[in-house]
Order: structure tokens, then C-alpha cells, then sequence
């Protein structure tokens, strides 16, 4: 927990007073607008009428009990919003769009190019609303090229920036050598686009700020996953060399087991090698002069090594490898995760109540201001504001339940 000097400071949140319309589904847009919503912007997320986000029919579900108000993506991915209903296939739902956009600082989409124009998002309609106004475009390819209108699902977009061709590694490839490429899960390519825009918007607002007025941000996941993984083709432009996971391939160490689990291990240096045959006590069969091939230092080496690591705890190999100068460290289960004491004293996980769920920790986020990270409001029912917002607008609660009966909200 934060110490007492950092309790008595006030916690600004950099972003209160800005207000953000987002209208996007499943990982990109809506994990951007979380980061957004934890830096205290007001987030409206806008969903279709009675289905709501696609993320409400993902799990994981409390006691596996599928309910459009308890998917636990949905409810991480939308902490700290408003939820609205609006349909943009509908004439009056565009109208509505255009009237929320003249009240937000910034719209958020997921929408491609031609999708954009048919819902009244482009940024030229938009733009000619209010041209204050940032817009930020998050697609699978980017919004102009000739793959600006391809549709595509986090896997796509994760083979697409190059990742996926060095995978798998590891242990992985050694007993799966002819496996192919795979994807990493958990929606990377997906989640990297959000950070990827956030960084954008944010730094949209500080032009917009200084006098610049309104920008159009075009981001594409794609080039977002590929900035995080570009060392292969800068190897490729320098050195001439195509990595694949062969060639990427540690040859000693890697992922080994352990008695309860299993730790990672990588010696690219010299004096790392040299710290674990220290570490080996150097037996007979860590020496090179046993092998009388280069390959076989790797395989029959790690097949010892993973014989004396399956003898230790993840936590003997961890202090005392790392005492001597070996890059070793554990791999750790969500559970150990979840109730790491580091983490839990640094505040990581905070409870948060929901009417559907009831309490729950939810991950806080990634960074502290004054010490503190900001507070965690549950994400929304569908349509759990449109009073409140539309209301806003001059729409009277009357008005909101003659739209809701026409299909618009």
C-alpha cells in the first residue's frame, strides 16, 4: 500500500474533464477507452440494442452460467464507463451520433472505411460537426492501402505483424518441431492496438491542447502488433537474415521444469554460460568436450539440465541461479498471480461490486499517480445510462422510451 505521505496527496486523475464517445466492440477500442476511463476521461460506450457488445457472450461466466451482463471480458474490458444503446444502421440512431459528437472531446471507433461512412463515422462527417473533435479509427489494416477493408479477428491481426512465424519456441518446439506457426493468446495483437491508440488519443488532446484543434487518428492494430515485434525485419533489412523459430531457437536452457512447476532459462552470454556450470557444479555431462556435435550440446545438454532442474523448486532455482549470475526466474500460475504478495501490497487488485456479479477484485491498473492508482467503477448494464445521457441532449424519459421502441436506442 502506498505509505503515508502518498495517502495525504491528492489524487488528480490527468484526464477528468474529458469526454470520450466510444463506439467499438470486443478487445481494441474498448480496452483504449479503459485506459482512458482510468486516467478519469468520462467514456459513454455506445452498444447495439439489445445484443450489446459481442464481448457480452464470451466468457469466462461466474459458475459457467452464460448471462450478457456477467461475461468477465465484458467486464473487464469496460470498467469506468457509461453504457448507451444506439443503433447506427438506423436513420434516427445516426442523428443521435452526431448529436453525442458535438458534446465529446473525442470518438473512439472500430469501424473500417466503408463501415465508417454508412454509420455517420468518417472523420470528414464528423470533422464537419465539430472540428474540434478527435477521432481515432482502430482497424485490423488501417484505414487507406489495399487491405483497409479486409475484416479480420485478433488472430489475423497477430500473424499479420510477423509475430506468430517465431512461434512456438522453446519447449514447445522441441517436442512439437513440426507444429505450425502459432498465435499468442490472450488477444495480444488486440490489446496492443488499445494501448497503441491510447497513446495517440492522449497525445491528440495535448496538440489539441496547445492550439492544433481536431485530428483523425488512423491506427492500425496491425502496425501496433508489428512495433512491438519489429527486430526481425530490422535483422532482415541489416544483416540479410529471414528469423524463424529455428534460428531464434535458444539452444541452451529455455523453458524447464521444475519439481512444482516450471522456470525459464536463458544463457546468451558468455559469462552467463560460465555462471551455470558454476551453478552445475560442472558435472561431466556440462562440459563441451562430451559432445562431439554442436546440436548435440543443445539437445543431450538440455535433457540433463531438465533432470537437475525437475530435482529443485522453482523458488531454489530462482534465488540461488540468480545469486550466481544465471537468468532463471519462475513461471507463474494465475493463481500465484492473483495472490502474489508484491502485487497485493502494491494495490493490484481492488474489489468492485456489480449488480449482476456481485464483488469481484478486478486488476487496477498498471500505474500509480501519487502513489495511488485511481478507482475501479464496474462497467455498465446495457443501456444502464441512456436516461442520463440522452437526457442530456433535451431527450425527455419519454422521448428515450419512444426511440428504445423504434429500434434506435
Amino acid at each position: 500500500m502506498p505509505n503515508d505521505n502518498q495517502e495525504q496527496k491528492p489524487l488528480h486523475l490527468p484526464l477528468l474533464g474529458l469526454r470520450v464517445l466510444e463506439v467499438g466492440d470486443m478487445v481494441a477500442a474498448p480496452f483504449c477507452c479503459k485506459l482512458l476511463a482510468s486516467l478519469g476521461a468520462e467514456v459513454i460506450k455506445a452498444e447495439p440494442p439489445r445484443t450489446g457488445d459481442q464481448s457480452r457472450r464470451l466468457g469466462p461466466f461466474p459458475d459457467d452460467v452464460p448471462h450478457n451482463e456477467r461475461s468477465g471480458l465484458f467486464l473487464y474490458l469496460n470498467t469506468g464507463k457509461k453504457g448507451i444503446t444506439l443503433d447506427l444502421s438506423d436513420p434516427q440512431g445516426r442523428v443521435l451520433l452526431h448529436e453525442l459528437a458535438q458534446t465529446v472531446d473525442a470518438v473512439v471507433h472500430d469501424r473500417q472505411p466503408a463501415q465508417a461512412l454508412a454509420a455517420g463515422l468518417d472523420a470528414e462527417s464528423l470533422a464537419n460537426l465539430a472540428p474540434s473533435l478527435v477521432v481515432a479509427a482502430l482497424t485490423p489494416f488501417g484505414a487507406n492501402g489495399p487491405n483497409a477493408e479486409y475484416r479480420a479477428h485478433d488472430i489475423n491481426i497477430f500473424h499479420a505483424g510477423g509475430e506468430g512465424y517465431l512461434l512456438p519456441n522453446g519447449l514447445a518446439l522441441e517436442s512439437f518441431p513440426d507444429r505450425a506457426p502459432v498465435t499468442a493468446g490472450s488477444r495480444m495483437g488486440s490489446f496492443q492496438g488499445g494501448v497503441t491508440a491510447a497513446v495517440g488519443i492522449v497525445a491528440a488532446m495535448a496538440a489539441r491542447h496547445n492550439g492544433t484543434g481536431g485530428q483523425y487518428l488512423d491506427c492500425s492494430l496491425q502496425e501496433g502488433q508489428l512495433m512491438i515485434g519489429y527486430l526481425p525485419i530490422q535483422r532482415l533489412e541489416t544483416e540479410g537474415v529471414l528469423e524463424d523459430r529455428f534460428s531464434r531457437f535458444f539452444r541452451i536452457g529455455g523453458t524447464l521444469p521444475a519439481q512444482d512447476g516450471y522456470v525459464e532459462m536463458l544463457t546468451v552470454e558468455p559469462g552467463q554460460w560460465e555462471s551455470l556450470l558454476g551453478f552445475l557444479e560442472r558435472p561431466q555431462w556440462a562440459s563441451p568436450e562430451a559432445y562431439t556435435k554442436s546440436d548435440e550440446l543443445g539437445s543431450q545438454f538440455n535433457s540433463h539440465l531438465r533432470e537437475w532442474t525437475g530435482e529443485h523448486t522453482r523458488e531454489w532455482l530462482y534465488r540461488q541461479g540468480q545469486a550466481m549470475g544465471v537468468p532463471v526466474a519462475p513461471y507463474y500460475t494465475p493463481s500465484e498471480v492473483f495472490h502474489n504478495s508484491h502485487t497485493r501490497e502494491r494495490g493490484g487488485f481492488v474489489p468492485v461490486d456489480h449488480p449482476e456479479v456481485g464483488q469481484y477484485e478486478y486488476f487496477a491498473t498498471p500505474f500509480r499517480l501519487n502513489g495511488r492508482t485511481g478507482t475501479v467503477e464496474r462497467a455498465p448494464l446495457l443501456g444502464e445510462h441512456n436516461l442520463q445521457v440522452y437526457g442530456s441532449l433535451g431527450y425527455s424519459a419519454q422521448d428515450v422510451v419512444a426511440l428504445a421502441r423504434a429500434g434506435a436506442v
